[in-house]
């Protein structure tokens, strides 16, 4: 190629790999095929550990860490791969039980990265319900966590796609990590149901920057992005 791909305004989802570690002092996990300038979304949750997971490997990338009221430690980072990045990512996790995650997203803007990928967080205890923040402009990643012993599933609103998921094993009280995702442009898609009642969880919203093409865009099922007004063409 003569030159990189044209970023778009909602990157696309490419492939994913997650694991679960238990009393590893690393967790080591390789990355699905990545080529020049696609994003990295690496989630890095872990319990019983005293600090938040700290990134070996790729150097250069910095994680985002988070104490959720739970107790659970949870670090983020995302950046662009390149060949000398390498070909997995290693968090140090203490020790601890953890659950990593790795997602690749597709002509994203690289030259739009924000400070911290993550736009927010919330936190409920004692319930089968989840509503989900408000999107926000480019590619959205909901990141559910929670500790259960007796959860198998969960369904995401309509408008978000479901991506990769880790759950715990049954009968054990293991962290579960799922993720899904969605173009934002503003509201709310609705709330994710858990097929039990769990004692607490959390919700992560994780931006992938696109570019956008200064046109609308009219995104399917979204309370916000799919209000056609009067004089609203669409063109196929």
């Amino acid at each position: 190629m003569t030159g990189a791909p044209v970023p778009r305004e909602f990157p696309a989802y490419v492939a994913s790999t997650q694991q679960l570690v238990q009393d590893q002092a690393l967790a080591e996990l390789a990355l699905p095929p990545a080529r020049t300038n696609d994003w990295i979304v690496s989630v890095c949750v872990a319990d019983g550990s005293a600090a938040a997971p700290r990134l070996l490997s790729p150097a250069g990338a910095i994680p985002t860490q988070y104490r959720l009221n739970s107790g659970l430690m949870m670090a983020v980072a995302v950046w662009p791969w390149e060949p000398s990045r390498g070909s997995s990512v290693t968090w140090d996790v203490g020790g601890a039980h953890a659950a990593v995650m790795n997602l690749v997203y597709r002509l994203g803007d690289i030259s739009n990265a924000g400070l911290t990928p993550v736009v927010g967080i919330k936190e409920y205890g004692n319930v089968n319900s989840l509503p989900l923040m408000a999107s926000t402009s480019f590619r959205n990643l909901y990141a559910t966590v929670t500790v259960s012993a007796n959860l198998t599933g969960l369904s995401w609103p309509s408008g978000v796609t479901p991506r990769a998921q880790q759950l715990g094993q049954f009968g054990m009280n293991q962290i579960s990590l799922m993720t899904g995702d969605t173009p934002g442009a503003g509201g709310s898609p609705g709330a994710v149901q858990l097929d039990t009642t769990v004692p607490s969880a959390a919700v992560v919203l994780i931006s992938v920057p696109g570019r956008s093409d200064g046109k609308p865009t009219w995104i399917l099922g979204d309370p916000v992005g799919s209000v056609l007004g009067e004089t609203t063409i669409l063109e196929l």
